[in-house]
């Protein structure tokens, strides 16, 4: 990946980040589901989604539930939003 590509693939991450913060503070569900969050922010379809949450479970941004398509932010997620 170039740099701007990069730079625009952390951005994604981020917003998905907020997103999912933004949903976890303003409603007592704990886990959300992937793809709603997804299609919320614009990524095209499952497998960009699946990618991205991927790689926010490889940095310990997000956290699987016992339902397939949960996630649910952690600690680590939350700290990094609201920096």
């Amino acid at each position: 990946m170039c740099s701007n590509q990069l730079m625009a693939h952390e951005d994604i991450g981020q917003t998905f980040l907020l997103k999912l913060y933004e949903k976890s503070v303003s409603d007592s569900v704990q886990a959300f589901d992937r793809y709603e969050i997804g299609s919320d922010i614009g990524l095209l379809d499952k497998v960009q989604t699946d990618n991205l949450v991927d790689e926010l479970l490889d940095r310990g941004y997000v956290i699987k539930a016992k339902e397939k398509s949960k996630i649910y932010l952690s600690n680590k997620g939350r700290k990094r939003v609201e920096i």
